[in-house]
């Protein structure tokens, strides 16, 4: 065995206990692209074994990117499988804390923020088991957010479960308050790179999100939708 194929069956192991499912590596992926893939996540395992008591709960392997930043981790818990890559933030603080499940992933640059203020903090957020978001994705907190299995969001997708109150023309609209209906996503939807989803609406399983969509409406089981505002585009079914 040379030192390529070496590297490629020691990274797909790797990969398969992260991950639980099979894992196959193409094999005109290099060897040093494998290397940095394994010296990564030794890093990224060994920052998680130093700080994953510093979380509620933390039921498995926790990989933890570089500059990482952590809210109220007490009010976080983690299952198994769980990776934060760089420079993402993760909020906790808010009513019912965060739950995040197994095979999770927030790629580099995104955000969860739970409160904006003090005098008004989020309630809580759910996610579901193998849910990947992708880089620079926003999710704001403030009504409470449910997002279920086997979830993807793209990058730059825009979550926020709250609006402004702005009917008295009269008042500033920031003593206005909000309202939060609050958001939930079944399992098995799509998130397209840049879509936004507003706060009342409900996904339901198996939807698909175009790029760039603003969602202000609930969407059907196993629909596409797209466009701004978000409209029925197909059926999956």
């Amino acid at each position: 065995m040379s030192q390529q194929s070496f590297i490629r069956s020691i990274t797909e192991k790797l990969y398969r206990v992260i991950k639980r499912e099979k894992y196959t590596i193409p094999e005109w992926v290099p060897g040093d692209a494998l290397a940095y893939e394994l010296s990564t996540r030794m890093w990224m395992f060994l920052r998680g074994c130093l700080y994953r008591f510093s979380f509620s709960k933390v039921k498995g392997l926790f990989f933890m990117g570089h500059q990482v930043r952590i809210r109220s981790a007490k009010r976080i818990q983690l299952g198994k499988n769980v990776s934060l890559h760089d420079h993402v933030y993760l909020d906790g603080l808010c009513q019912d804390g965060v739950t995040i499940g197994d095979n999770f992933t927030l790629r580099e640059g995104s955000i969860i923020e739970s409160t904006g203020v003090l005098s008004a903090p989020g309630i809580g957020l759910i996610i579901g088991n193998n849910v990947g978001i992708s880089q620079h994705a926003f999710i704001g907190v403030r009504g409470k957010i449910s997002i279920g299995d086997n979830v993807i969001i793209g990058p730059y997708v825009k979550i926020y479960a709250a609006n402004h109150n702005f009917d008295n023309p009269d008042q500033l609209i920031r003593e206005q308050g909000e309202s939060r209906q609050g958001i939930t996503i079944g399992n098995d939807c799509w998130l397209g790179a840049g879509c936004t989803i507003l706060d009342g609406v409900h996904i339901g399983e198996g939807a698909v999100i175009a790029a760039g969509s603003v969602v202000t409406k609930n969407v059907h089981p196993y629909t596409v939708v797209g466009g701004i505002p978000a409209k029925v585009l197909k059926e999956r079914k």
